[in-house]
């Protein structure tokens, strides 16, 4: 199956016996209208654009509906995005069935809802990626998974992606001239495709008109084939970007040296905790020199504590996922 190529595919008339095809704003207020939502604001500024930075607010759907339907001035600063169907919508969650050839979920699924010309910053996740459209349409740039000609913010960028610096809209080809030989694919996401986005593929989403989208995030099934394929090339130096991006995140917590005595152990409930992946230890070994690597050490600190578990490695300033 061509997912399993690495490759960016687009899976036509995957849904025709989905509940979920039926969704509209009109049908959505009726079931879950009062249901909370959090809502990402200030999204129509460059911070966001450039995925610096965004505010989370508490609203309920069928405020953020109406807003969306006015297109008022709170719309055009608002994204109704990544809210755990399950968890926020339990009355539609039956709606929505996850495919067969998902392999294994890591998260999801999420709704997304979004006004027109809405512009999500350019990023790439750590999991392969469904993003399967109900409503409205998506226009959607991939990159693959270079890091350098893509710029990404410095690392420590809060959050569980990694964002680029390039607006893909008006790219600055003074400040970032590498980005210029970067091959972009394109497609336009119509009602009832799937677009499979390969794990640690850069990716930037607008929404042409108000779309109604669900995505999943998933890996290889097996208790190491998703690991064992992100730390190989090409994936290897995205995935390896991403890990150095979280001990930035971790690097001013007081027990990080705590978590830095016992790595090891500490990247391996990482991994299992986020991807459901048993590590091997050449894997695990691996990461660690990359760790020490990065911060300069020749070994790791003495283990002082006495605690059954070392402190989490984890990612730290993750805005709201229902």
């Amino acid at each position: 199956m061509m997912i399993q190529s690495g490759i960016p595919v687009v899976i036509e008339g995957a849904l025709e016996d989905s509940p979920s095809r039926e969704w509209t704003l009109d049908s959505l207020e009726e079931r879950v209208g009062g249901n909370e939502v959090h809502v990402r604001a200030n999204t129509n500024c460059e911070d966001y654009r450039l995925g610096r930075k965004y505010n989370i607010r508490q609203t309920t759907f069928r405020d953020y509906i109406t807003d969306i339907r006015k297109n008022n001035k709170r719309a055009k600063s608002s994204y109704l995005a990544v809210q755990n169907i399950k968890k926020a919508f339990p009355q539609i969650a039956a709606d929505f069935t996850v495919p067969e050839y998902v392999g294994k979920v890591h998260g999801g699924p999420y709704l997304w809802i979004a006004r027109q010309g809405h512009y999500e910053y350019c990023h790439f996740d750590a999991d392969d990626g469904l993003l399967i459209m109900l409503q409205g349409t998506k226009n959607v740039r991939l990159f693959g998974c270079d890091v350098p000609s893509m710029y990404p913010n410095a690392k420590g960028t809060k959050g569980r992606t990694v964002q680029s610096q390039v607006n893909c809209d008006e790219p600055d080809l003074k400040m970032h001239p590498l980005f210029e030989g970067t091959k972009c694919y394109h497609c336009t996401l119509k009602p009832g495709e799937m677009l499979y986005i390969p794990a640690f593929w850069w990716h930037q989403v607008t929404s042409v008109e108000i779309a109604i989208s669900i995505n999943i995030f998933w890996g290889n099934a097996g208790s190491n084939d998703f690991l064992t394929k992100c730390m190989k090339p090409p994936i290897w130096p995205a995935f390896h970007h991403w890990i150095l991006n979280i001990v930035e995140q971790n690097q001013d917590c007081p027990s990080f040296r705590r978590t830095l005595a016992r790595l090891p152990e500490a990247l391996y409930n990482f991994l299992k905790n986020q991807w459901h992946e048993e590590a091997l230890p050449g894997q695990v070994e691996i990461l660690v020199e990359a760790v020490k690597e990065y911060l300069g050490l020749e070994e790791l600190p003495k283990d002082q504590s006495s605690g059954k578990h070392p402190p989490p490695f984890q990612i730290r300033g993750l805005l709201w996922r229902s």
